[in-house]
């Protein structure tokens, strides 16, 4: 009798850890209407899915409202419904907004592993009143730049909300395999209040730091094929621009340019992919954000915005920034080849520029330069899934060359996760370049071919409580990767660092609180000092959606045959204390390096922001940065720049949209050393309007207006310098 309830004992066991795979039913209904109400008979066959468990802020407790997914497969789609109670749905924070810009909102979604790799994920989430966000989800990142094209629709109701999606299987990428199919798959709600709660289908363990490793697997998706995927994108822009030099009294003559061009994707089979564009609009439509530029000796970076180079971006990822495709300025036509077989997932792509963009990466500052002559762009990468805990090594190839230019590299590298909560990574990049001798002789370049090297070697453990890191990189002085972003080589840096995270109970007044600490030093190839630094920090999550951050750090600096001390400490808060309306503010003091001046200064920085929502459809966002250094002599210099951006979203479709950003910087030119190379005083402003009619992220129209003006110390006033009116109209043919 003992022995018989020992084995009904250990199979009710064995029985818990391993479940047995829920299978996706097959209705065959096409047509659906997706309308966000969810009373047709079809959703009687669905598989309901109810999310249990809130798995944040607090750890796997059961969730405080009911929520229940239902999913259907129509053999060409899949389908979900969603049903989401609310105990007062006046709460529900749900506005019309742009798509990718509803985070704040309570929202619903999926998270599909289509590989069952636990590697890669797509995310498609909508909120209560069906604005779409869709996401690709990695080892590495999750990135909201991918846009797929699919349905969805929402609406609030007396017991809280439903919203119905549906995902056509052509916008997926999976196995080319017959029969049915298992997927790893999270259901995911998130529910803003007091705290940002998120609820899910299954418990996440948080000394797992796989997070694609704990789904949970869904088998059906028989009939799941890309079929004959072929999207045919013809864009057609133009731009009137007006341009003078700030000290011209007339405009020169009028540019007017209209281009035609078309976008091709391709799903070959459901794991490959191709991409090809002839005369792409490759043209910034939304401004980016502001950034200021003051005493800073290294190149900003600005995201790229393109679609071309958006899609599927993630496959050319490494732990290296040896793919940036802003270099890629203005070509004629590119090709794109991505896709998975099995364990292997490989990229490739080409692009031709007309113009050459280089930065020129150094020990103690970069460059930007243009060389004007065309270039030829390739970029390849391949992956290699293995091991239990979504380990993998790849290999990518770049090269970059255009008449006596030329720059390429190989790199390999490996991700190994030793269990749940330690990986190692190992990358090691070798690059051969050549600058025409103009631009060697301009920025004290070598002449000739040079090469050289840059390896990385990190450990990192991050269990439920416990962090640890340490980190060691070398970049030879003649390491370039120009098809990618590294601003600095010459260098050895080393870091050691670790922290511990307390998790808050119901009885707690805090959700989580965290400290953390860690010491780097960096030298030159020489052995010169160039930066040495301990740093420490503290911070707490609270309620009211807030978050307090404080830290204090001693930095060793080198700059201009000198070692400078400097001392900092900061704090950081972030709150969104009401439905539609939150605010951040940074603070930052101490000493810093004046690199125009090569002295010590005291430094004072202060970033804020604030946006929200007035009503369903206005939205504004207004930031503001302050940037001091002084000595007891004055004030070297004082900047402020404001970026500010209003939008009204007239439904899911329409949006009109105003950016704002200034800047102004005063400088005290009785404390320079070289005054003959600054301004006393310089102001820069751009504006820019655009209407946007988006049926889908690739079927838009685009009108608008921008202009940018300048006032410095040779010109009397402000001065208007452009003015542009421009026009985008994209359509996709689907099939």
């Amino acid at each position: 009798m003992k022995l018989g309830i020992w084995i009904v004992l250990f199979c009710g066991t064995v029985s818990a850890q391993n479940p047995p795979h829920k299978k996706v039913p097959l209705v065959n209904q096409h047509n659906i209407k997706i309308d966000g109400i969810m009373n047709e008979t079809h959703w009687e066959h669905a598989l309901m899915i109810p999310l249990l468990w809130e798995t944040s802020p607090a750890e796997n407790i059961p969730a405080q409202v009911k929520t229940e997914a239902f999913l259907i497969d129509t053999g060409s789609s899949l389908v979900i419904g969603f049903k989401a109670e609310d105990p007062d749905p006046s709460k529900i924070r749900a506005f019309l907004r742009d798509r990718d810009s509803a985070f704040d909102d309570d929202f619903v979604g999926v998270v599909l592993d289509t590989y069952n790799d636990e590697r890669r994920a797509l995310e498609f989430f909508s909120n209560p009143l069906g604005v779409q966000m869709d996401l690709i989800l990695s080892t590495n990142s999750e990135d909201s730049s991918w846009n797929a094209i699919w349905d969805s629709a929402g609406k609030i109701t007396d017991f809280g909300y439903v919203v119905e999606m549906e995902i056509p299987y052509n916008e997926l990428q999976m196995p080319d395999s017959d029969g049915k199919k298992i997927w790893g798959l999270f259901v995911h709600r998130t529910h803003p209040r007091d705290d940002r709660r998120q609820y899910r289908n299954v418990i996440i363990s948080r000394d797992n730091d796989c997070f694609l490793c704990q789904t949970e697997k869904f088998t059906g998706f028989a009939n799941a094929d890309r079929g004959l995927d072929l999207e045919i994108t013809p864009t057609v822009t133009g731009l009137s621009a007006l341009r003078r030099e700030p000290e011209d009294a007339d405009y020169a003559p009028r540019d007017t340019d209209v281009e035609a061009g078309v976008d091709v994707n391709w799903g070959i089979n459901s794991n490959l992919t191709l991409n090809a564009t002839i005369n792409p609009d490759f043209s910034q439509v939304e401004s980016d954000s502001a950034q200021l530029n003051v005493n800073q000796n290294f190149a900003l970076f600005f995201p790229e915005r393109r679609s071309f180079f958006l899609e599927n971006a993630d496959y050319f990822d490494s732990n290296m920034d040896l793919v940036y495709t802003r270099n890629i300025a203005d070509p004629d036509y590119g090709v794109r080849l991505v896709g998975k077989n099995d364990a292997n997932a490989y990229g490739f792509f080409y692009a031709n520029d007309t113009i050459t963009n280089l930065l020129i990466p150094g020990a103690l500052g970069s460059d930007f330069t243009t060389i004007e002559q065309k270039s030829n762009n390739l970029v390849g990468r391949f992956r290699r899934d293995f091991g239990e805990y979504a380990s993998t090594f790849g290999a990518t190839i770049t090269n970059r060359e255009g008449g006596d230019y030329s720059n390429s590299l190989f790199s390999a590298d490996l991700n190994y996760r030793l269990n749940s909560t330690d990986q190692i990574r190992l990358q090691l990049a070798d690059s051969e370049t050549e600058y025409p001798d103009e631009v060697a002789e301009e920025f004290d370049q070598t002449k000739g071919t040079f090469s050289g090297q840059y390896y990385l070697a990190q450990y990192n453990h991050n269990g439920r409580n416990w962090q640890f890191n340490a980190y060691h990189e070398n970049k030879d002085d003649g390491f370039r990767a120009d098809s990618g972003f590294i601003g600095q080589v010459g260098t050895k840096k080393s870091i050691i660092g670790g922290g511990y995270k307390w998790i808050g109970g119901d009885d707690n007044w805090w959700n989580h609180i965290n400290v953390y600490s860690d010491w780097d030093i960096t030298h030159d190839q020489n052995g010169q000092v160039l930066e040495k630094e301990l740093e420490g920090s503290f911070g707490i999550d609270l309620p009211l959606q807030s978050n307090i951050s404080s830290g204090l750090g001693v930095r060793d600096r080198f700059w201009d045959e000198q070692t400078f001390r400097e001392n900092y400490q900061y704090i950081n808060l972030h709150m969104t204390p009401l439905s539609g309306f939150d605010f951040g503010l940074h603070l930052n003091s101490g000493n810093s390096v004046d690199f125009a001046n090569s002295r010590l200064a005291d430094s004072t920085r202060i970033d804020f922001h604030f946006g929200g929502n007035f009503g369903t459809h206005f939205s504004y966002r207004i930031s503001y940065v302050y940037n001091n250094l002084a000595i007891n002599a004055g004030n070297i210099l004082t900047a402020n720049q404001t970026d500010i951006r209003l939008s009204y979203q007239f439904n899911l479709r329409q949006r009109l949209r105003l950016a704002i950003i200034q800047t102004d910087v005063n400088r005290d030119l009785s404390l320079y050393t070289k005054p003959d190379d600054y301004n006393k005083n310089n102001e820069d402003l751009a504006t820019q309007l655009i209407y946007s009619y988006k049926v889908n992220p690739r079927t838009l129209l685009f009108v608008g207006y921008s202009d940018a003006g300048t006032e410095y110390d040779d010109i009397e006033s402000f001065v208007k310098t452009d003015k542009n009116v421009f026009v985008k109209f994209s359509y996709a043919f689907k099939r």
